[in-house]
């Protein structure tokens, strides 16, 4: 059974919110100095690197879903 969805301001404002909240995620787990894998040089960095991309993939996402539902929202008002 398909989800439906909230189309409403509201849902746009959570999704923009949820973005900024994974991207803001990653960068303190990035610069934290407690680690799953110790910041040795080039070994302890992987994880954050990691960690920073996909919190970058995931924001991205949600922000471009949010982008979508923004201008169908508009479109739908005029």
């Amino acid at each position: 059974m398909r989800q439906i969805e909230d189309g409403s301001e509201q849902s746009v404002r959570r999704k923009f919110i949820l973005s900024i909240v994974f991207l803001l995620a990653g960068i303190i787990y990035a610069i934290w100095p407690f680690d799953l894998i110790p910041d040795v040089p080039f070994v302890g960095w992987i994880d954050d690197i990691i960690v920073l991309i996909i919190t970058f993939l995931l924001s991205w996402r949600e922000y471009r879903k949010m982008q979508k539902e923004k201008r169908e929202l508009e479109q739908n008002r005029a």
